[in-house]
């Protein structure tokens, strides 16, 4: 459906392209941070909207796709480590990680632009910093787990 991976990996062209889009929401996100602490609150939210609409529509590909091939196992099946303890560690560990990131960032998203003015100003400023750190550091789980789901999986 999406053509072979680019990435010379056994899986398709969207695999690469979920991988490459989770690697890079980790320094997007580590810049966004840094936005917010110098109190460019404008910026940060577009920041935050841009890549949370960006890599939701990545995600939903990338789970139709996934499904549409049978499933993570399926597609990981031709993995010297299909089956083995280690890969389904990576795989259990990584869903983990990006299923809770995914609900606090939609929960976070939804909430601030729900409670915040327009333009943003520091009112809520408590709760979101924790929630906002929480969503960081659980997208940061999932982008560090991706990487070694990704070679277990797709290239060994």
């Amino acid at each position: 459906m999406f053509g072979p991976s680019f990435l010379g990996a056994r899986g398709d062209a969207l695999i690469d392209v979920g991988i490459l889009s989770i690697v890079a929401v980790v320094p997007i996100l580590l810049w966004s941070w840094g936005l917010a602490r110098k109190k460019q609150w404008t910026l940060h939210k577009r920041v935050q909207l841009a890549t949370a609409a960006l890599l939701g529509i990545v995600v939903l590909l990338f789970e139709i796709d996934l499904s549409r091939m049978g499933g993570i196992f399926a597609v990981t099946a031709g993995s010297s480590y299909a089956g083995t303890g280690t890969l389904n560690a990576w795989i259990w560990t990584h869903t983990a990680f990006a299923i809770s990131s995914t609900i606090a960032w939609v929960l976070l998203v939804a909430a601030s632009l729900i409670r915040f003015p327009s333009p943003p100003e520091p009112k809520y400023f408590a709760s979101h910093r924790y929630f906002g750190r929480l969503a960081m550091i659980l997208m940061l789980g999932s982008g560090a787990t991706a990487v070694p789901m990704y070679v277990y999986g797709f290239i060994l």
